[in-house]
């Protein structure tokens, strides 16, 4: 008798284990299927956004925005001069940075015979989006000289929409 209850109690205990390890195990495996489940649907929404027309709209906007900028700017100066960007705030320096900074000369010390560029805001045809890229200039007689950027135009208003994160 005591060597057939002392038989049953380890073995016994071990089988609640054994199910309670399954159990646990089961549980585990449950929420980690159903958490990749739920990344994989959220990957291929993002894929599906990213792929919709709205992504790729925004970016060509953007292209023929700052295409347009250079184009303006190449009309007021001259590749090689010297030149000082201005703008009203960073967010328009920056923005005509972008637009000519592959091929200016950024003048090193401000000189009064350097042309300076900003953008302006300004609607009407003939307009990147409302803006405008001017050159501001000493002319030989020592009279500043105003240049408006031509050459290209983006109808409508305000700067292209960022892109996505």
């Amino acid at each position: 008798m005591l060597g057939t209850a002392a038989a049953e109690g380890p073995s016994g205990r071990r089988g609640r284990w054994d199910v309670l390890r399954v159990a646990v195990g089961a549980t585990v495996a449950v929420v980690a299927v159903g958490g990749l489940v739920v990344k994989a649907a959220h990957g291929g929404q993002t894929v599906q956004d990213l792929r919709s027309r709205t992504p790729v709209a925004d970016a060509e906007l953007d292209d023929v925005y700052y295409r347009c900028l250079d184009v303006q700017a190449r009309s007021v100066v001259a590749p090689g001069r010297p030149v000082l960007i201005e703008g009203p705030d960073f967010g328009a320096y920056v923005t005509l940075l972008k637009a000519v900074g592959s091929w200016v000369t950024i003048a090193g010390h401000p000189s009064p015979s350097d042309v300076a560029l900003s953008i302006d805001q300004r609607g009407g045809g003939g307009s990147c989006l409302g803006s405008v890229v001017v050159a501001r200039q000493r002319g030989p007689d020592g009279r500043r000289t105003t240049l408006v950027g031509s050459g290209a135009s983006v109808p409508g208003k305000g700067p292209p929409p960022p892109p996505p994160l």
